[in-house]
């Protein structure tokens, strides 16, 4: 599977399934900026909030990645009808 392949058969799910991915990866690395490596305290952008949330963002890339290979497969394709 390919880029190429899931474009061309659904474009509009590749497109934003491509925005949603680009905007993570974004995020992810904005949170990683603001996270305060040495305020232990639990209120406010704390180290371990920070690190739970780089655990969702990457969660979510993985479904995208997941999502890409599946946008991209011709089988099981639909039978032709009415059967021969």
């Amino acid at each position: 599977m390919g880029i190429r392949t899931a474009f061309q058969q659904t474009r509009w799910i590749t497109i934003g399934a491509l925005a949603v991915a680009i905007w993570t990866v974004v995020v992810w690395f904005e949170v990683l900026g603001l996270i305060e490596w040495t305020a232990m305290d639990y209120v406010g952008r704390s180290a371990v909030g920070g690190v739970i949330g780089l655990i969702v963002l990457g969660a979510l890339v993985v479904l995208l990645v997941a999502l890409f290979g599946e946008l991209g497969e011709e089988e099981p394709a639909p039978e032709s009808w009415p059967p021969t």
